[in-house]
């Protein structure tokens, strides 16, 4: 069982902690009949892209001023859809492990993780009200409204480790970092950003995910444990982790 030792552990959101799939293809699906674009040719780019920039591509005559396009479209996902919205396996019980100490069994003063989406503000911080309340939203959370590059840049992970260092206190240079994605451009933004990254294929297929550049790859998040969580850092079991071939 391979094991990797960190200090900052680096999430992404649709599809890595919340499955959304469903409920996001059906808000787009309706969006691209209303504007006659054939949804097939957008869902083979949208994933973990910013909405903005999809809105950019695909409707170019849409009225986004002040993303208010994107707010609506992204909210109607919470509002119309949660129905189809579901946890990622383990995805709960990673998070709520991440903030216990394991040697005092004691929460831990400070949070060691972030979120870092693609998605509008609104909508990512809905989920920590709804199906992730018991978790409780992060102090640091990169959405799309936050960087000026979207992914694979690495600009989201590389302000969300420099946001944890500062709170935890951290040596910015030495910090060590992982990233959990589930699409190619968030492995590609942690691989740029230097990280560790893990692959879930809840979305892609694992060849895809490997091909990007994945450390590791897993079918969904029971298969992280944190063995040890301390303040000399985090070391992570990866338990049946998917083999490239």
């Amino acid at each position: 069982m391979p094991s990797i030792e960190v200090d900052l552990c680096l999430f992404d959101l649709d599809g890595t902690i919340v499955s959304t799939t469903y409920a996001a293809e059906a808000v787009w699906r309706k969006f691209c009949s209303k504007y006659n674009v054939d949804p097939e040719e957008l869902f083979k780019v949208s994933h973990g892209s910013r909405t903005s920039e999809m809105m950019a591509r695909f409707f170019p005559n849409v009225d986004n001023t002040d993303n208010k396009a994107v707010k609506e479209l992204e909210i109607s996902i919470a509002r119309n859809y949660l129905d189809l919205v579901t946890l990622i396996p383990g995805a709960k019980d990673l998070l709520l492990s991440l903030d216990i100490n394991t040697t005092t069994k004691e929460k831990l003063p400070e949070r060691k993780w972030a979120i870092v989406t693609s998605g509008s503000a609104d909508l990512a911080f809905s989920w920590f009200s709804t199906i992730l309340k018991e978790v409780g939203k992060p102090d640091v959370f990169i959405t799309a409204f936050d960087v000026s590059r979207g992914k694979p840049d690495p600009e989201g992970y590389n302000k969300a480790q420099t946001d944890l260092t500062k709170i935890l206190g951290m040596d910015p240079k030495s910090v060590r970092s992982v990233v959990f994605e589930d699409a190619p451009v968030g492995i590609k933004a942690g691989n740029a950003m230097g990280a560790l990254t893990i692959g879930i294929t809840s979305s892609y297929d694992k060849k895809v995910l490997f091909d990007a550049g994945a450390d590791f790859v897993v079918s969904d998040l029971t298969e992280v444990v944190v063995a040890k969580n301390t303040k000399e850092g985090i070391t992570i079991e990866i338990k049946n982790p998917l083999s490239k071939d």
